[in-house]
């Protein structure tokens, strides 16, 4: 805002004896219950802004009209403001500030070209004191004005509609006027890792940035920490960190991992498994009432059926203290979820997992110890089906638990246990449950979620049967609530599902997220939760979600496409969606600055489903509703085009009964990189693939060493639409070798199938190197290939590998098999090849 200011004032003595400098005329106008609409013009001249009002010249590519309210009830009331002009190819954008020019956005610019008006509303409601909160400034930016056509402006006051309809009316705007870009997609690593999903995302007050993922039962959570304080020496906006740095011989570099909270033996990455690992949830505390330099306390919990372990941090997640019992009391539980009051009281709420839908409890345990130890279960709500999150109010410690509600009418419904506690420092004993919203269909696609911001108001989001996310919220502790409002737009046919929300400081604040697959990213254009759905990470901003017309923000956070195929959503590998890679949520946080901290579940280049993380770099700050931008350069995450092209954790194989075990020592199946190239042979080009392992100084019977890579994606980066190869080496019980290729293809419930379809021609093991090499001409691919032929200058993606050993002696094991798979790794350009 300063430097727009500085502009104006320099073109003003420059220019203002020749009347060069244009302004809205009038420049302001007092707006009244009797007044009748108030107008002013524009000025005449084409102009065009080089973004949005933030980088707009005062006079010359924007102008601003204040508004006053004369003192008087405004209860029931809204202002409507429209900008109206004559050529539908010139462009005027209108935003509304509370206050000054440099006060919080009230409503970002909703429009674009084709058209020759912009219009919207701002809800008043309430009394208005002279000097207090009678100022609105209207900004119009001339975003692209080529002749002559002033726009006309316009302000009235109407009465907020009474309405009955389902939905509140909403204003999505979508493209880059809304100003919100993020930071380059981030993959996530962690040592020993078959998958890593239903991400979990916290930001604390001082900036530090968690994430958890889950392995799995019996495998364990991860852990990975940014830095978002921009006051920070290591302050990491682009999440650079993200990137690990790989060696050849498998030792890497890898800061942003801090380990596994729930480890059973947490002294080294190989001391893995966890008492867990089937649920996660992370919470921070808040600032305490007494300024400390500490970091807040950061509490994990993780699942198994019979309980929940619960871990406490009190130096951002470096190290943990355990304890394994849990102390939740409740013998069978499920998908549990966690919330600071304060600096070192949590609450920890979960469902019991028997039962029927009508007689299912949901359960509420205190810690005041920093989530390590928890007092007696409260029963906090009964009859309900899918489990939604907990939040808590910093104010006077009411504690809020969304759930979905029993039967086939209460399946549509939002539910919301509202407890209220006699102190801060005890349980809420009675809870009294309100139906946030009902759907047109039922609401689980798949956690309803409730957050409380910091003024109170109470929130909730759901998915209405995939079609579109809502939300609604109340002003009065969850005992009534406005009409829900949609805040997606994924088109005709699109699929909305696993919403989450955060709040900001600024009232009526929110972040959103989704997954979104539109009809016209899909494979075969219908649309629908099905195999040919591809999906992105939507995400939306408003600053006005408690208005009666919210205006809202839409984005796509993820750089890329993120899955291609259906999601399951009913909690297991079933149905006519049966695909799991996601899981079941992913979330979003706001950071101090009040921009968004997304992290999701991501199988594009993978095997399985694994975490990435992306950061908000502008938009809106939602603490203050001010535009902002981030500075410094968003760069690519580096990914190899020359051999070794994939990396792998050393010693990272695993015996194949759980608990996962991974000797620390040099074993034929534990993969350390994989090289791929390409040879002239005869006049013919064969792709090659060299994989190192650890120790393959030997070639031991029943083993498998796989190497894969794609061609001619339909979606780029989405190894699952490309052409799916694969060569191998393999040995029988008796030690023999075989040298094989095929194709590969995902399935519908989220497996790979590999059909070998003939012989290599060539491949061979090299024990001084410890590596296998198999070659195979790419006639025979062109032969089988469905999306075109690899030939010089095809981009061979989707690079990575596996290896089985059925036995294998090592230290403190004996005949155990083992098994290894590296994540997704650079390319290879088809061309230069050797001779």
């Amino acid at each position: 805002m300063q430097r727009r200011h500085t502009h104006a004032i320099g073109f003003g003595v420059a220019l203002g004896v020749s009347g060069l400098i244009h302004a809205a005329a009038p420049s302001s106008g007092t707006l009244s219950s009797t007044s009748g609409p108030v107008a002013w013009d524009g000025f005449g001249a084409a102009a065009a802004a080089s973004a949005d009002e933030s980088t707009c010249i005062e006079g010359t590519t924007c102008d601003t009209f204040t508004v006053k309210l004369a003192p008087a009830d405004y209860r029931g009331q809204r202002v409507r403001y429209k900008a109206t002009w004559t050529n539908q190819l010139n462009d005027y954008d209108v935003y509304v500030h509370e206050g000054a020019l440099d006060g919080p956005v009230l409503s970002p610019s909703n429009g674009g070209a084709p058209a020759v008006a912009e219009e919207g509303t701002f809800d008043i409601n309430a009394i208005v004191t002279a000097g207090a909160n009678d100022t609105y400034t209207i900004h119009v930016v001339y975003f692209s004005v080529a002749a002559l056509d002033p726009y006309h402006g316009v302000v009235s006051l109407e009465a907020i509609p009474v309405t009955t309809a389902a939905s509140r009316t909403t204003t999505i705007v979508t493209g880059p006027k809304t100003g919100i870009i993020f930071s380059h997609s981030r993959a996530l690593y962690a040592f020993g890792a078959g998958q890593d999903v239903e991400p979990n995302a916290r930001v604390d007050y001082q900036g530090n940035a968690y994430v958890g993922g889950i392995r799995g039962l019996t495998g364990g959570n991860d852990l990975w920490r940014f830095d978002l304080n921009p006051k920070s020496a290591t302050y990491d906006p682009f999440l650079l960190g993200a990137n690990p740095v790989w060696r050849a011989d498998g030792s890497v570099s890898n800061l942003a991992w801090k380990g596994q909270p729930d480890a059973l033996a947490p002294n080294h990455d190989s001391d893995l498994g966890g008492d867990g690992g089937g649920d996660m949830d992370v919470a921070v505390g808040f600032k305490p009432a007494v300024a400390s330099g500490m970091p807040p306390i950061l509490a994990t919990s993780s699942l198994v059926a019979a309980n929940v372990s619960a871990q406490r941090s009190t130096d951002r997640g470096d190290t943990f203290t355990n304890n394994p019992a849990g102390n939740t009391t409740v013998q069978v539980d499920d998908r549990q979820w966690m919330e600071f009051l304060g600096d070192h009281t949590v609450y920890l709420g979960y469902r019991e997992f028997t039962g029927l839908q009508a007689t299912s409890k949901y359960y509420l345990n205190r810690s005041d110890d920093g989530g390590l130890t928890y007092g007696p279960a409260v029963v906090a709500a009964i009859g309900g089906n899918t489990t939604g999150n907990i939040d808590v109010d910093q104010r006077d410690g009411t504690v809020y638990f969304c759930h979905q509600g029993p039967g086939a009418e209460g399946n549509k419904e939002v539910r919301v246990a509202v407890g209220h506690p006699l102190t801060l420092t005890t349980t809420p004993v009675v809870f009294n449950t309100y139906v946030a919203a009902k759907g047109q269909n039922q609401i689980a696609n798949l956690f309803p979620v409730c957050k409380v911001a910091s003024d109170g108001t109470v929130y909730v989001a759901y998915s209405d049967g995939g079609q579109g996310i809502f939300i609604a919220h109340s002003f009065d502790q969850g005992q009534t609530w406005a009409l829900p409002a949609r805040v997606s737009d994924v088109g005709p046919n699109g699929v909305a599902l696993f919403p989450w929300i955060e709040t900001g400081e600024r009232p009526g604040s929110l972040a959103i997220v989704w997954y979104g697959a539109t009809a016209a990213d899909s494979e075969d254009t219908k649309g629908g939760n099905t195999d040919s759905a591809n999906w992105k990470v939507y995400f939306a901003q408003t600053l006005n979600a408690t208005a009666s017309a919210p205006t809202i923000l839409q984005a796509v956070a993820s750089d890329h496409i993120i899955h291609g195929s259906n999601i399951s959503l009913a909690g297991f590998t079933t149905g006519t969606s049966p695909n799991r890679n996601l899981a079941d949520f992913f979330q979003v946080a706001v950071d101090p600055q009040g921009l968004a901290f997304v992290a999701w579940a991501d199988d594009s280049a993978d095997f399985a489903g694994h975490t990435y993380v992306a950061h908000q770099i502008g938009g809106y700050n939602l603490n203050t509703g001010k535009a902002i931008r981030i500075s410094g350069t968003n760069a690519m995450t580096p990914m190899p085009a020359r051999a070794p092209q994939v990396f792998d954790f050393r010693h990272d194989a695993r015996a194949f009964s759980p608990p996962p075990v991974m000797p620390d020592v040099d074993t034929p199946a534990d993969i350390v990189n994989i090289g791929y190239g390409c040879q002239n042979v005869n006049g013919a080009t064969w792709v090659t693939a060299t994989m190192a392992a650890s120790g393959l100084d030997t070639v031991p019977p029943l083993g498998t060493w796989r190497m894969t890579f794609a061609s001619n994606p339909t979606k780029p980066g989405v190894v699952d639409r490309a052409d799916r190869w694969f060569v191998q080496a393999a040995t029988d019980d008796t030690g023999a070798r075989t040298y094989s290729y095929g194709a590969a293809a995902r399935n519908s419930d989220g497996s790979i199938t590999y059909t070998v379809k003939g012989n290599a021609d060539a491949g061979s093991f090299d024990l001084t190197a410890r590596t296998v090499t198999v070659k195979v001409d790419v006639a025979k691919l062109n032969a089988l290939a469905q999306r075109g032929p690899i030939k010089t200058g095809t981009v061979l993606m989707g690079l990575a590998g596996s290896a089985t050993v059925a036995r294998v002696t090592v230290a403190g094991l004996v005949g155990v098999g083992l098994s290894d798979s590296t994540r997704g790794g650079g390319t290879f350009t088809v061309g230069s090849c050797q001779q």
